[in-house]
Formats: C-alpha cells, sequence, structure tokens
C-alpha cells in the first residue's frame, strides 16, 4: 500500500473518503476539496484505490513510438463539466482535436467497408438502405410517441430496449444497420439488451416533447440557428499523451493538496458504520474513518464491500451486468495496408456475424499514436455475444483480428506490433429494469445517510458523464457534511 500527500486529521476538520481512483473517484475528491473552500468547511479527502497506478480503463501505453489506449479513445467536447476540469488542471494545451477524416464513419455490411450517410442528401442516395427501408425511415413523422414515456424508473414494464425503439420508430433495418453497431461502439453491448432510457435518455425525452425525432431535430436545429453562442461542436479529443494525461493531472493536483491523501495499491476490504462514522476497512487490517463515504469503483466491487452492511443493496449492485471486452492493438508499416484509411474506423452489426465489434483507425484519428510511416489500429472484440472471448490467448485473439480485417482493408503480412489489453468487466450493461433498479437502490441508500456511490455503473458510461455526475456528487455530499452534527475524529487507524 503507498501513500501520498497523506494529510493528518486535524481538529474539528471533517473527514470524506473516496473509494475508487479512477476519473469518477478523482474528479469528485478534488470537487470536494474545492467546494469545501468555496464553502469555509475544514474537510480532509482520502482516495483509495485497489490497482497500482490511478486511472482505471483511462491508460495508455507508449513505447517505441506507439501510444496505444486501454480503453477510451477521447472525449466530446460538448460537456462543460469536462472542459471545466480541462481548464482547472491546466491541461487545454494539452488538447488534441480528432482530424477532419474522423467524421468518416463505416460499417462492414455484406463483407464490404461502406460508409455511414452523414446528411439526409447522403442517406437517400447511399445504397445501404432499400428504397422500402428509406420510406420506412422517413415515415417516422407519422409514428405516434408513446403515452407511457419516461415511466420507465417507476413502472419497468414500459422500459424499451435501443433496438425496440429504432424498430418502433424508424424501422428494423435501421434498427440493424445503425443503432445495433452504435450500441456495440459505445457500450460494447446488444442493443436488444439495452434501456433506452437509462444508456440514452435524450433519445425519449425528444420524442416526449417532440412527438417525432426528425421534428425534434429540425427544432434544435432551428433554436441554434437563433442563438448567439451555438455552444460546443461535439468534435471528438484527447491530449496529446494520450487519455492518461487526464487521471495523471487529478491525481498530481490531490498529491499537491495538504487536505488530500491519495492511496494506491489499497484494496478495501469493507465498509461499515460505526454509529455516526463510516469505517473502511482496508488490507493490512487498516480502516480509514469517515463522515461520507462515496464509492466510485465499479458496482461489483461495491457489491462486495457492502454485503455485511446491507445485503439488499449489496445484491441490487450485483445484479449490473458487465460484458469482458478484448481490445488488440495491431501497427502495420503504412505499405503493408492497401486502404487509406480516411475515417473514423468501422463497427459492425451483429447479422454479420462477426467475432468482432468493430475496429477504429486510430493514428487516423489523432496525430503521434504511431511511429512515421506506420498505422494502428484498435479492435474491440468481445460484449455479450461472445462471453468467452478472454479464454482466447493473446496470439489467438490477434490471429482472428487479422484474419476478419485482411480483406477489408487489404492487410499485408504479420503486425509490426501488437498488444492486448484485456477487461474481464468492461462496461457496465444498462439493460432494461435499470433505472427501476436505481430507484431501489437510491431507496436502500437513503437508511444510510452519508454514503453515496457514483462513476459508470449508473448513471452514465461515458467520461463525460462521469465528470459530470462528479460535480453534482461533490456538491450532494457538501450539503449534507454542511448541515451534519459531530466532525470526525481520527483518520486512517
Amino acid at each position: 500500500m503507498t501513500e501520498q500527500g497523506v494529510a493528518k486529521q486535524q481538529g474539528n476538520a471533517r473527514r470524506a473518503v473516496v473509494v475508487g481512483g479512477g476519473v469518477s473517484g478523482l474528479a469528485t475528491a478534488l470537487r470536494l476539496l474545492e467546494g469545501a473552500t468555496a464553502r469555509g468547511l475544514d474537510l480532509r479527502v482520502d482516495v483509495l484505490e485497489a490497482a497500482p497506478q490511478v486511472g482505471g480503463n483511462l491508460r495508455t501505453s507508449a513505447h517505441d513510438g506507439w501510444r496505444l489506449e486501454w480503453g477510451p479513445n477521447g472525449f466530446l467536447d460538448n460537456e462543460p463539466a469536462t472542459l471545466r476540469l480541462v481548464d482547472r488542471l491546466g491541461l487545454r494545451d494539452e488538447l488534441v482535436r480528432s482530424s477532419d477524416a474522423a467524421r468518416r464513419r463505416f460499417l462492414v455490411v455484406g463483407g464490404r467497408l461502406r460508409e455511414i450517410p452523414a446528411s439526409p442528401p447522403a442517406f437517400l442516395k447511399t445504397d445501404l438502405f432499400t428504397p422500402r427501408a428509406k420510406l420506412r425511415v422517413l415515415g417516422e413523422l407519422l409514428v405516434p410517441r408513446r403515452r407511457d414515456l419516461g415511466r420507465a424508473a417507476d413502472d419497468p414494464a414500459t422500459d424499451e430496449s435501443v433496438w425496440e425503439f429504432g424498430r418502433r420508430r424508424l424501422g428494423r433495418d435501421f434498427a440493424e444497420l445503425m443503432l445495433d453497431p452504435m450500441v456495440k461502439g459505445i457500450f460494447g453491448g446488444d442493443a436488444r439488451r439495452l434501456s433506452l432510457a437509462a444508456a440514452f435518455p435524450r433519445m425519449v425525452e425528444l420524442e416526449r416533447d417532440h412527438g417525432s425525432l426528425f421534428r425534434a431535430l429540425a427544432a434544435i436545429s432551428k433554436q441554434r440557428k437563433r442563438a448567439a453562442d451555438a455552444g460546443p461542436s461535439g468534435t471528438l479529443h484527447s491530449f496529446r499523451d494520450g487519455m492518461a494525461t487526464l487521471p495523471a493531472a487529478l491525481a498530481r493536483t490531490l498529491r499537491g493538496d495538504p487536505r488530500a491523501t491519495l492511496v494506491t495499491g489499497c484494496a478495501v476490504t469493507s465498509i461499515r458504520r460505526d454509529g455516526a462514522i463510516w469505517r473502511v476497512g482496508v488490507d493490512e487490517g487498516a480502516s480509514f474513518d469517515a463522515d461520507a463515504v462515496v464509492h466510485a469503483a465499479p458496482a461489483h466491487a461495491a457489491a462486495a464491500h457492502l454485503h455485511d452492511l446491507d445485503p439488499a443493496l449489496s445484491g441490487l449492485l450485483d445484479e449490473i451486468p458487465y460484458v469482458p471486452m478484448a481490445v488488440i492493438a495491431l501497427g502495420y508499416a503504412r505499405g503493408d495496408v492497401a486502404h487509406d484509411l480516411d475515417g473514423f474506423g468501422a463497427l459492425i452489426p451483429t447479422c454479420e456475424r462477426s467475432r468482432l465489434l468493430g475496429a477504429l483507425w486510430t493514428s487516423s484519428i489523432f496525430p503521434g499514436r504511431a511511429p512515421d510511416g506506420r498505422v494502428l489500429l484498435h479492435c474491440m472484440a468481445g460484449g455479450p455475444l461472445d462471453p468467452r472471448v478472454l479464454d482466447d490467448d493473446d496470439d489467438a485473439l490477434r490471429d482472428r483480428a487479422v484474419a476478419e480485417l485482411r480483406g477489408l482493408m487489404g492487410l499485408r503480412g504479420d503486425p509490426a506490433m501488437t498488444r492486448v489489453f484485456r477487461h474481464p468487466r468492461a462496461i457496465a450493461q444498462y439493460e432494461p429494469g435499470h433505472l427501476d433498479r436505481l430507484r431501489r437502490m437510491d431507496a436502500r441508500l437513503a437508511g444510510l445517510p452519508g454514503l453515496h456511490l457514483s462513476g459508470s455503473s449508473y448513471r452514465g458510461v461515458s467520461v463525460n458523464a462521469c465528470i459530470k455526475e462528479s460535480e453534482t456528487m461533490a456538491a450532494a455530499v457538501l450539503d449534507r457534511l454542511a448541515a451534519a452534527g459531530p466532525r470526525v475524529e481520527g483518520g486512517p487507524a
């Protein structure tokens, strides 16, 4: 267990423990300290991370000129909370914008790469869809809105899957060729097993408020034209040295604050209450005392930590499924790839029966991801339809990816570089019933004042969603601490 910047308990200071050193936990810890300063609250924050390093899946490996992402490759610049954090950490000059080529997205359909139409005229011209399928999409204007929209949290029977929503409003062909691979790209999941209300709540709002997606898009476009400032563009960004830049900067900032303790290689073993005090047990028999605990590690970890405290809450947490994924990085000499790779990459619909979910053309998206004269591909395999993907060794996963892509992209010979990143529980799956589960979890938490759950397991899997939630979570914790009674005395025990 490694301690950095250990803060001594002082006087009547309050103490919060954040479990999990991913971007959710680190950002919440920083916002707690900043909010405490603004409120004049004396607060100490302990961040406990089980792994030897911070960041969770936001990890970047760099060697021999290659820069490889373990998880997310970037974030959209349309979330103000993320941009505020970037500026707070002094990272604005480290941002890199994705290339214009990344606006082009592809599907694998009929064993060929097909560009996704990016405008109404392009949609009308594409041969991805039959004339009948195009008419069905245009007929979305005539589809009546559901009367029970927005009730998924209270009535799980109304919780529609992403695929069902797409078929109902836009037709089966659109659901299979567009929404199915979109869900693979974001969740690594199955559109037929993902809740629309939980995974894409904005879509529910658009249908509820406008009655039609087309009418909603027209209204949004009109509002933007009228606004003096249309807001962020929604362009993909990363950092010059990769996504690990963000958690590394958060960690540095916390370690430089005398009110913070950041402990890596520290596995939490239990969370319990002792009167008004929370005691977070860790390996080696030590414990951290706190007025508030923010559990920002994955739901399955929270389930284990809270089992003895509240078996019912633990059971609800354990119901949240995750999918396994393998990220296979392939590096080639530019001359050994016939395709121009002029785009973001390609996703593969389930109907293609591929063992890959898709492939990103990483060196075409951001600069500095491959050495000169080389190209970098990131391939994804696994998900709910391939639950045993990690049974294969690295060589088998590499060979699978190369075999799938060889004909599509004109690969010649063996890759010059291969790395495989394994994620047994990669991404939480918000299956139908997820919002009802969150409602029941909130009811359990109401009886455990001072305990909070945060992170990608619950209300958004993206980097942006996690950072946005860190602000609201910190505010909720500080509100409670400001109104609470006696302060904690004693720190790490």
